[in-house]
């Protein structure tokens, strides 16, 4: 890392930013979902949540460890315009 503090400035920012997702996502599954369908759904979310947090990591690091550290931001750019595609995705209001 060529700046330790210029590397700590943007992990911190990208945490601060990525940091809420989770309850962003509890709380909009909450609106946009059916209450009979709600409890079950949370369980699949979280579940897909505890999956990502543990295979995303271990992929980055198998690519980094192969390809050197230059690899990361194009891996932190590609998985955050997933996200974001994914967020795309989600209907804003209840449908009825």
């Amino acid at each position: 890392v060529p700046s330790l503090i210029g590397g700590a400035v943007a992990v911190s920012i990208v945490g601060v930013l990525l940091g809420p997702m989770y309850p962003i996502a509890m709380n909009q599954a909450g609106r946009v979902l059916p209450r009979w369908l709600l409890t079950g759904s949370i369980g699949w979310i979280a579940g897909f949540g505890q999956a990502g947090s543990a295979a995303l990591p271990f992929m980055t690091g198998a690519i980094s460890s192969r390809h050197g550290i230059k690899s990361l931001q194009p891996l932190l750019i590609a998985m955050m315009g997933c996200m974001m595609f994914l967020w795309y995705l989600v209907p804003a209001k209840r449908r009825e």
